[in-house]
């Protein structure tokens, strides 16, 4: 079994997930877990693939036990437990949204596609630029919620359907996603 066979079964089991094919993505995420059960990657979109949220939140907390810092598990347990999906122990470092937002969502002046910033992977931390389309150390989607001025503001994702913060971590083509640059 080779390295590029595996990249190539998370590739496609993530395209599953992002285009609602949810048995597909199952069935290629876990041909990866078989081989490699500590794949972060693979247990984080599995949590995406599956329609019982008790699955869900035993791939979430595969996810931490791999990286207790991974901010996507981690919002996507928050998520769960605020919806009452049965989430019994909130992890401690559970990153909280801010609740002090008010008013509608009021879009940015456009951004310029062309203008290229250093940004931190928000998964990795490496650093990569804004017009990559994946980062080059962990191959998470660089367009994402996560890596966003605005990731911590509620009020915009449910006016581009990113009602899940599973789907925070996936490429999306909103159009008032800005990169965060390095400070």
């Amino acid at each position: 079994m080779s390295d590029s066979e595996l990249a190539q079964w998370l590739y496609e089991g993530a395209l599953a997930v992002s285009e609602g094919r949810r048995e597909d993505a199952r069935r290629l995420l876990m041909q990866v877990l078989e081989r490699d059960e500590q794949n972060e990657q693979a247990w984080l979109w599995l949590s995406g693939a599956v329609d019982d949220p008790a699955d869900q939140q035993i791939a979430l907390e595969n996810v931490l036990a791999i990286n207790p810092n991974n901010a996507a598990a981690l919002a996507g347990l928050e998520w769960l437990r605020e919806h009452g999906q049965g989430v019994s122990a909130a992890p401690s470092a559970v990153a909280t949204m801010p609740q002090d937002r008010s008013g509608p969502w009021v879009p940015p002046p456009p951004y310029d596609e062309n203008e290229v910033v250093e940004i931190a992977c928000w998964q990795c931390q490496a650093t990569l630029y804004s017009v990559a389309p994946f980062c080059w150390q962990c191959n998470t989607p660089v367009h994402a919620c996560n890596n966003c001025a605005f990731r911590d503001d509620p009020r915009c994702k449910p006016l581009q359907g990113l009602t899940n913060p599973l789907a925070w971590a996936a490429v999306n083509e909103c159009p008032w996603w800005r990169p965060v640059p390095l400070r």
